[in-house]
C-alpha cells in the first residue's frame, strides 16, 4: 500500500497548510490562497468535438474536493461539468442525467446528419439534372 501524499500548501489566512492528497489529486498550485479556498483536483476530462474549423472542447469534467468549503457542495467529493464558462458541481445523480441527456442529444444529431445527406444529395440531383436540360 501507498503511503498518503502530504503537501504542504501557503495560505492567506492560517499560513502553511497541510493537506493529505487523494490518489487522483493533480497537485496543488503553490499561490497563497484563503484556507476556504483549497482543492484536490483530478485530471480534466474534455468532451472534444470536430468541426469544421477544427477541433473543440467543451463541457469539461474534473472530480474535485474543497476540504476546508463552508457551502456547497460540501467538502464530499464531487465532479464539476463546466458548460458555457460556468462550473456547476454534480453528484453521481447529476452526472447520469447529464449523460442521459447526451445520448438523446446524439440521437437528433444523427437524425439530423442523416437528414442532411438527403438534403444534399437532393440538391445535387437537382443541380445535375438543370445541366442536362441546358
Amino acid at each position: 500500500m501507498t503511503a498518503p501524499r502530504i503537501v504542504t500548501v501557503p495560505t492567506i489566512d492560517h499560513g502553511p497548510v497541510q493537506l493529505v492528497c487523494p490518489p487522483w489529486c493533480t497537485g496543488h498550485d503553490q499561490t497563497p490562497q484563503y484556507r476556504v479556498d483549497l482543492a484536490h483536483v483530478g485530471h480534466e476530462q474534455p468532451f472534444r468535438v470536430e468541426t469544421s474549423r477544427g477541433s473543440v472542447e467543451t463541457m469539461l469534467a474534473v472530480l474535485e474536493q474543497r476540504p476546508f468549503t463552508e457551502t456547497a457542495p460540501g467538502r464530499s467529493v464531487f465532479v464539476n461539468l463546466q458548460i458555457d464558462a460556468e462550473a456547476y458541481p454534480c453528484s453521481p445523480e447529476q452526472l447520469d442525467q447529464a449523460a442521459a441527456a447526451l445520448v438523446v442529444h446524439a440521437t437528433h444529431l444523427r437524425s439530423l446528419a442523416r437528414q442532411l445527406s438527403m438534403l444534399r444529395a437532393r440538391a445535387l440531383h437537382h443541380s445535375t439534372e438543370e445541366g442536362e436540360t441546358r
